[in-house]
């Protein structure tokens, strides 16, 4: 009897133990979960951190930039202003003060005269005389002149002007008869060459078909001359004087 107790209480204990051994398997199996849940936990923990901070530093970051940004941005435009007042500052300056249109003309052409070696107080004496009203006289003066041909020169072949300081004369292509013979007189169809020469013997050539316009200043004086055809042989010179400039 006393056997079979023990052997009762021995499987109680055995059972008890192994209740004991399977509770402390469940605990530790808990704990470890436990142990590896706050560990992920924890470090998911460390990184979300560790991730904030980087954003709020690239945020930061990024904050900086724009407001480099917004200031290059006021530096650029303030700098675009400055430089558009100044565009146009020169603009107007230039329009004001570089010569156009007709005023271009008028100064190259000054320019030329003085880099010649006309004198600066001369040109200004003139321009300061010139006026839209020309002065000129009543008269006009028409002289005839015989045309030079290679077959007849002689003498009639000049006219004189401006007190006989300008000298007119002529020269053309022999004419031809109804046989194709060339003749004495000048053909008035064909182009003609006329010579104005000054006492000082400075020529001005003129070439072409008749009539033919030209004008000469002679001191203060400008003789303008229209030579036209006239009786055989003979070319029409007229002259008209008007005050230069």
């Amino acid at each position: 009897m006393r056997q079979g107790g023990w052997r009762f209480r021995d499987a109680q204990r055995e059972a008890q133990q192994r209740r004991n051994r399977r509770i402390a398997r469940v605990l530790i199996t808990v704990v470890v979960m436990a142990g590896i849940a706050w560990l992920s936990f924890d470090t998911g923990r460390r990184n979300s951190e560790n991730r904030i901070l980087t954003l709020e530093d690239r945020v930061a970051e990024l904050e900086t930039d724009a407001d480099r940004a917004r200031t290059a941005e006021s530096q650029a435009r303030d700098a675009l202003d400055a430089a558009t007042i100044e565009a146009t500052s020169w603009r107007e300056r230039y329009e004001a003060e570089v010569p156009q249109g007709e005023t271009a003309v008028l100064w190259q052409l000054l320019t030329r005269r003085l880099a010649e070696g006309v004198e600066a107080q001369r040109l200004a004496e003139v321009v300061e005389l010139v006026a839209n009203e020309r002065r000129c006289d009543a008269q006009l003066v028409t002289k005839r002149i015989i045309v030079k041909t290679h077959l007849h020169g002689g003498t009639d072949t000049s006219a004189g002007f401006a007190d006989s300081r300008l000298t007119v004369q002529g020269e053309g292509g022999a004419a031809r008869d109804a046989n194709n013979n060339p003749v004495a007189w000048y053909d008035p169809a064909e182009p003609v060459s006329v010579s104005f020469i000054t006492i000082g013997g400075e020529t001005e050539l003129v070439e072409g078909y008749l009539p033919i316009n030209h004008a000469v200043v002679l001191g203060d004086s400008e003789y303008r001359f229209a030579i036209t055809e006239g009786p055989r042989n003979f070319a029409l010179v007229t002259a008209e004087r008007c005050d230069y400039p």
